[in-house]
């Protein structure tokens, strides 16, 4: 079953949708993802627990924090496949 809120809305949706500090740090480590993975095509070979130490150092978050972001800029559509050791980037997202 599912829920709708009355702006149409799910609860899905709703949870996770972004802050807007979240959403300023997901955007500014996204465009550096996508620099750093342009010449690979969007792949960017990395260990999960690197990739999260990363993403907390750039974002100035704790890694449970960056973990969170990272799995909303999934859901966004930022980010293609967030795996134990590789990560695919959505080189086509304009933002």
């Amino acid at each position: 079953m599912e829920v709708a809120s009355r702006k149409g809305y799910t609860i899905d949706e709703l949870t996770n949708s972004m802050t807007d500090d979240e959403y300023r740090k997901a955007r500014e480590f996204y465009r550096f993802l996508v620099n750093i993975t342009k010449c690979s095509n969007g792949v960017l070979t990395i260990e999960r627990k690197k990739l999260i130490d990363i993403a907390a150092a750039y974002m100035e978050c704790t890694p449970v924090e960056a973990y969170n972001i990272l799995t909303k800029m999934k859901v966004y559509g930022w980010i293609k496949t967030l795996d134990m050791h590789f990560i695919i980037v959505n080189l086509e997202k304009k933002i």
